[in-house]
């Protein structure tokens, strides 16, 4: 305090007492992808002089993908291999060397040269698609246009299918590859010349670790495609640093800039291609198409059939440093990663977010004969995703069957990830969606996990007038899907929605609509997912506002600006429908005073502010009674 001897005015400044609490965000979403990568990459030659290229992976999808960016860059024949044209009946050799036809047909050459062992082209018999057999008796249908191919005369005078004159190779390679794919075959691994060339072993732990960090803030579809971009170009110059151990990471960078532009452009399609990118992408265009406003993005690298790396330490890295992240998702990921994000949401993590859960992919159809499920619907396999190759599909139609024994008991309870207070919520069945990287009518649409598009519809309910977090995000529609796995009857819900499994369901004359609102809590107190979330949200806004708080003297008027503090915060929400009350008494109450705080707590440096709250519930079950009226009867005398 300042001495007094002069007279005049003096301007002083002391506390307000209590303060305005601000809302905290409640829709920014965190998404976790996983790269998978092989630990082998080949040298490019030609216009790909200077990439590097993935080496031939077992996952069917991935050599797909490879073959897709990488084969137009790499025309030409194998180094070492017979040329075809000089010699037809020469046979290619090596283990990946594409094996060229007997005659000079291209279409059978670029098919020897695409698919796994031999292959042969069934006859032309009137019909608008070819037919390829291998000699273990598996057979592709590739539907095509009489501009792609023709019927010409053979020299032993049969007809026969080749390519048109001019035809695009790549097209066609396209229209195979998404013949092959459902049925799980595989890309042959030839890439023609780049397969020759001296191979570099990477780390992936390695570049984990070099790409570890924040997730960055992505606010629609276009800064999605920027952030991607520039990973494209980060994991290439990781990958060059390891195989180039004298290289610094400027003459990467350099190096990634002057690489052809066809180069490049290739590298980012590979990457966009890739499962675990294309999930990603698939979730946060479902995300924003619903309502959703800030996305952060964080992708994990393994390789490919590996453990990968921790993951309570990836989901710390990637969003410890964002307090804006509300929900966190794993789209398209296997049980271990939404076990992760629940943990990490709840007391055990950070305690203030909500996971937004995935069933497994089959647990309401019947699995494919390739498709192998363990006991509770989770796919068995090598990879972190829950479906290792995404599905195409040519137009949005349920074709899959109802596996009858989803209901039991024991397969719900493990089904999906459980915990005490209802930190996150699941949701089936995967939807059918447009496919962004289509390729043709093949593939126009895509089968997606569910959990993009629903955090955006949570976010969407949040954030629209007469909405709110108070409000159940369900019965709110889907957008951005085409059509559903499956559809699922009022009967046969019952069993998921005690369960705490949220269905997905077209409703008469409403479209897709989300037609659950529960968690997968075991606290009865805790079953709904708009009395959670209402719950962070009030701990989250209250805990961020009141710092101020912090060191001040544990007086009676320091208790009592808390108490003010967060009695106003409460009497806003009550006052906007958030809480349940006929009057602001019934619905909060806010004690913070001696009584509570005693004098052993005070020494300790400890202030304690009790508040009680009464949530809204949702109306989940809308009970309308009907009665007869009594018969009326009059009685006249005389």
């Amino acid at each position: 305090m300042p001495e007094y001897r002069t007279p005049g005015v003096y301007i002083e400044e002391i506390s307000g007492g209590a303060r305005p609490i601000s809302a905290s965000a409640t829709t920014d979403t965190g998404f976790v992808g996983v790269l998978t990568l092989p630990t082998t990459f080949l040298a490019g030659t030609g216009p790909a002089a200077g990439m590097y290229l993935p080496a031939a992976e077992e996952a069917t999808q991935l050599t797909w993908n490879r073959a897709l960016a990488f084969r137009p860059l790499l025309a030409g024949p194998v180094e070492g291999a017979p040329d075809p044209k000089a010699d037809p009946k020469a046979k290619a050799k090596g283990k990946d060397a594409p094996q060229a036809a007997d005659s000079g047909n291209k279409l059978q050459s670029l098919v020897q040269d695409l698919l796994p062992g031999k292959w042969s082209i069934d006859k032309p018999n009137g019909d608008s698609a070819l037919t390829l057999r291998d000699e273990k008796g598996s057979a592709i249908r590739v539907p095509v246009r009489r501009t792609l191919v023709s019927i010409k005369t053979a020299d032993n005078g049969d007809a026969e299918w080749d390519l048109s004159w001019g035809a695009d190779e790549n097209q066609m390679m396209q229209l195979i590859a998404g013949r092959a794919l459902p049925l799980g075959i595989s890309h042959s691994g030839a890439l023609s010349s780049a397969d020759a060339k001296k191979s570099s072993t990477i780390d992936c732990d390695i570049i984990n670790s070099a790409l570890a960090g924040t997730a960055p803030a992505v606010m629609s579809v276009d800064g999605f495609d920027a952030w991607r971009s520039e990973l494209a170009q980060n994991l290439y110059v990781e990958i060059a640093l390891q195989a180039n151990k004298g290289m610094t990471e400027n003459q990467a960078h350099t190096r990634w800039e002057t690489l052809d532009p066809g180069a490049r452009a290739a590298w980012g399609k590979w990457l966009r291609a890739h499962p675990g990118m294309l999930r990603l992408e698939l979730a946060i265009t479902g995300f924003f198409s619903n309502g959703g406003k800030t996305a952060y993005p964080a992708i994990a690298v393994q390789a490919h059939g590996a453990g990968g790396p921790g993951k309570r330490k990836f989901l710390e890295d990637s969003f410890d440093g964002v307090s804006a992240v509300a929900m966190v998702a794993a789209p398209g990921l296997e049980f271990g990663w939404q076990q992760a994000i629940l943990e990490y949401a709840g007391p055990s993590g950070r305690g203030d977010l909500f996971a937004v859960l995935e069933a497994p992919r089959y647990l309401l159809t019947k699995q494919p004969r390739h498709v192998k499920l363990n006991a509770f619907r989770w796919i068995e396999g090598d990879s972190p995703y829950e479906v290792a190759a995404l599905q195409m599909l040519q137009s949005p139609t349920q074709t899959e069957l109802r596996f009858g024994g989803y209901s039991a008991d024991e397969i719900l309870d493990r089904a999906v990830p459980r915990d005490t207070s209802g930190y996150g919520a699941a949701y089936a069945p995967w939807l059918v969606v447009d496919n962004p990287i289509s390729t043709g009518p093949h593939d126009r649409f895509v089968i997606a996990p569910p959990s993009g598009h629903v955090a955006g519809v949570i976010a969407a309910t949040d954030l629209k007038p007469g909405g709110g977090v108070w409000k159940a995000p369900a019965n709110e529609p889907l957008l951005g899907a085409a059509e559903l796995v499956t559809s699922i009857s009022d009967k046969e819900q019952e069993s998921l929605n005690v369960k705490g499994v949220n269905i997905i369901r077209w409703r008469p004359m409403a479209g897709i609509r989300i037609w659950g609102a529960r968690t997968i809590a075991s606290d009865p107190l805790w079953t709904y997912i708009s009395v959670r979330r209402m719950f962070l949200f009030v701990e989250r806004s209250v805990r961020d506002a009141v710092t101020w708080a912090v060191f001040l003297p544990n007086t009676a008027a320091t208790r009592s600006d808390l108490k003010t503090t967060i009695g106003a915060f409460l009497y806003q929400l009550w006052s906007q429908g958030a809480l349940d009350g006929a009057s602001w008494n019934d619905a909060f109450s806010v004690r913070c005073d001696a009584e509570n705080n005693p004098d052993v707590d005070v020494r300790s440096g400890l202030l304690t502010v009790d508040v009680e709250m009464r949530p809204v519930y949702p109306a989940e079950f809308v009970r309308i009674r009907f009665r007869q009226s009594p018969m009326k009867t009059e009685v006249s005398e005389g």
